[in-house]
Formats: structure tokens, sequence, C-alpha cells
């Protein structure tokens, strides 16, 4: 199960690394057009908007499954096998909680979007007109991924009997 886990997020990463890419070219070809030929993309502020929102959303749970996020150990380090269990433990429930309420309520906004959408009345972007609610229901993936990843960590710290650090005391 684990190796599910961290595979989902492992493409989700793919997925988002390819969009930082087709970004990045974007970039590029839009500065080259305006710069030289006065004639820059047209959208390319919403498409990096987007693109972004995915990227971000899609690399949490990559992040917490090689532990790449901020972690501030100041008085972690000088506690105990047992209290650092602990505290682990609280950590990873707390993580589980929010990444599993957000991944609700991004996914219930997106669907709210989706019929404001079909009854004319959706959200849009202004220039290119593409309609926000995929973004919103592709987005509460990323966080289910980051879910999945607390959830690992949860059966790490539970069944393993270990902390989630590389310490060795």
């Amino acid at each position: 199960m684990r190796k599910f886990f961290k595979g989902f997020n492992a493409v989700l990463n793919v997925f988002s690394s390819t969009l930082l890419v087709f970004l990045m070219l974007m970039t590029v070809i839009d500065v080259v057009l305006r710069k030289w030929f006065n004639m820059p993309i047209s959208g390319s502020f919403e498409l990096t908007q987007l693109a972004l929102s995915l990227i971000v959303l899609f690399g949490f749970g990559y992040a917490n499954d090689f532990k790449e996020h901020v972690v501030i150990d100041i008085f972690y380090n000088k506690f105990n096998r047992n209290m650092k269990k602990f505290c682990s433990i609280v950590c990873v429930v707390l993580t589980l909680v929010v990444s599993g309420v957000m991944t609700f309520v991004v996914l219930r906004q997106g669907l709210r979007m989706l019929e404001a959408y079909q009854a004319g009345t959706g959200s849009i972007t202004f220039s290119l007109r593409i309609p926000m609610w995929p973004f919103a229901v592709i987005g509460s993936v990323g966080f289910f991924g980051f879910f999945l990843s607390a959830l690992n960590d949860f059966m790490y710290v539970i069944f393993d009997k270990e902390v989630l650090t590389n310490d060795p005391n």
C-alpha cells in the first residue's frame, strides 16, 4: 500500500514537472515574442496562474514523501524517544485531518463551480475565458496525494514504531 501511495504522488510529480517545463517554455517564448516582435502571448499571465496552482498542489504529497518540507526541530531533537513518537503522532494526525478536510473542501468547491458553470454563471478566466472549475477539481487530487502521504506517515509511525526523522537517537 505504501508503494501505491508514493507511486501516486510520483505520478503527480511527473505531471507537475511537465507543467513546469511547459510554463518555462511558454515564458521564454512570451518574452522573446514580446521583446523582439512586440507580440506577447495572449493570456500567458492566466496560464501561468493556473499552471502554478497545479504545480504547487501536486507537489505537496511528493515533498512530504521525501520530507522536503520545512521542519523546525529546535526542541524536538532534545526530546527522548517516547516524546518524539508522541510529537510525530500528533503532527501526522493533524496533517491527516487538515489534508483530508482540504481535499473535501476543494473538491466540493470545484463541483459547485461546475454547477455554476453549467448554469451559465460560473467563474472563467478574463482573457482566455477558461473555466475555473476543472482546476479546483484537479487541485483536490493534489490535496488527496498529500493526504495519502500523511496516511503513509501515519502507518509508518504507528506500525513500524519509529519516529519521522533520520535522527539516530
